[in-house]
């Protein structure tokens, strides 16, 4: 069959009209896809165009085919629909929409990027244990959320932990665990800090910023999170105000740091490296001295270490001394006597300041004589000598017990014979008093020895 040239042009023409409306709606911003067209929206486009391309992690998967703005007063916003042509390509939840540029001066396009895996350290113990797909809660606004999900965790050493945080980490292992944030419209800062929680039966990984600064709640309604762009205008007016704020800052330093300011500081540091170059001769000179004091010095320790061991020595004669239950009985037994030849002298003389001399001679003789016992005591270790002064002391207390006794029986006499007896008895208070005089003297030559060595 012959084609005639009536149906070939035809044919022709109808061939340029497709591909012309094919050229039109590609310039218009239309691809010939079934996929279905997601929406979004921003503030401001900066003047992305129909027709630009959808990167997904560096890759065109898509097309943008409308640009609507919506004016609605201060909540206008511009619409975005877009298409997925490639098969296969989903958008995560919580995904980041944002409109970027190919170099300083290329075309604008979309940009989806996914929830990124993000991760923290937490230390290991025991009783926090988290699984796999545990979700991750966050403190926003006043109200704990749920704002995502663990990926994957594992036990690590404490070696492989970043050094900024292994400060929080006071155990020899911790958990790694990785994490992604799907709660659209939450932007956390990078670095953040967790642990794990128990609430009911489920364990949870609650983080935190490392500051505990409190997070606002979201207000979109949209699934993915928009990352607004901005303009070279607001970055330079940006840009001003930091410098306007630098600008104030630098004028109140220049206020503070007047030229009294800075003469006083230099005046300060030349004070003090004056006083640190004293500090460095007296430290030179205290070095010198020590160094040649040392002799000294080590004779003085020597003497201290010996003073110390005398001392430990007198302790221990003393807590023999004291001790020793024999000596115990004989000190009470000599107050024993002590006592009662004072009340019997009391009953015998009318004159109580005598009786009272003559108790107080008895007295200080018990006690001279108790010293010395002590006094050799502490100075010899032979048991024949510490036994005499012991039969020593018991023999003082036997004589006065006998004179005890004795002065009950003068008690009982006529008021005849105890006149006589009143010039003996005078006779024996004059000796008692000589005698304590020559035990006080004894027992100053035994002192005076036991200092000596």
């Amino acid at each position: 069959m012959k084609i005639s040239s009536s149906f070939k042009v035809g044919l022709l023409t109808l061939l340029a009209l497709v591909i012309l409306l094919g050229v039109v709606l590609r310039v218009k911003g239309r691809a010939f896809s079934s996929a279905s067209r997601t929406e979004v929206q921003f503030k401001d486009v900066n003047g992305m165009r129909p027709g630009a391309g959808v990167q997904m992690m560096g890759l065109r998967v898509g097309q943008v085919e409308e640009i609507t703005p919506v004016i609605n007063g201060e909540n206008s916003y511009v619409k975005v629909k877009f298409v997925i042509t490639e098969p296969n390509i989903k958008i995560p939840k919580a995904s980041i929409f944002s409109i970027q540029q190919t170099g300083l001066i290329g075309e604008l396009f979309l940009e989806i990027t996914p929830p990124k895996t993000r991760t923290v350290y937490i230390p290991m113990v025991n009783k926090n244990i988290l699984y796999k797909d545990d979700p991750v809660q966050m403190m926003l606004d006043d109200k704990y959320y749920d704002v995502g999900q663990i990926k994957n965790i594992e036990v690590v050493s404490k070696a492989v932990v970043p050094y900024n945080l292994k400060d929080n980490i006071k155990t020899n292992y911790a958990y790694k665990v990785d994490y992604i944030i799907n709660l659209p419209g939450l932007i956390v800062p990078e670095f953040l800090k967790g642990k794990a929680i128990k609430t009911g039966n489920t364990y949870k990984l609650r983080i935190s910023t490392l500051d505990d600064v409190t997070l606002p709640y979201p207000k979109q309604t949209s699934p993915y999170t928009i990352i607004e762009p901005m303009r070279i205008a607001d970055f330079m007016d940006w840009q001003y105000r930091a410098a306007e704020s630098l600008t104030e800052t630098n004028r109140k330093i220049n206020d503070i740091l007047s030229d009294q300011v800075i003469a006083e500081l230099k005046l300060s540091v030349k004070n003090i490296n004056a006083l640190t170059g004293q500090t460095s001769v007296t430290m030179g000179k205290l070095n010198n001295l020590l160094d040649s004091s040392r002799g000294d010095i080590d004779q003085l320790m020597i003497m201290m270490d010996k003073a110390t061991t005398d001392f430990n020595q007198l302790s221990y004669n003393l807590n023999s001394i004291i001790g020793d239950p024999k000596f115990k009985t004989t000190i009470y037994s000599t107050a024993d006597s002590v006592d009662k030849l004072s009340q019997n002298l009391n009953k015998l003389f009318g004159n109580e300041e005598q009786a009272e001399q003559m108790a107080s001679d008895f007295r200080e003789i018990a006690h001279n004589v108790n010293e010395i016992s002590g006094y050799v005591n502490s100075l010899t270790k032979d048991d024949q000598l510490k036994n005499d002064i012991n039969r020593a002391v018991s023999s003082v207390n036997t004589a006065m017990t006998d004179i005890s006794t004795t002065l009950n029986a003068v008690n009982a006499l006529t008021p005849e014979k105890k006149t006589e007896l009143q010039t003996i008895i005078e006779d024996t208070r004059v000796t008692t008093c000589n005698l304590r005089k020559f035990s006080e003297k004894l027992n100053k030559r035994f002192l005076l020895w036991r200092l000596m060595f």
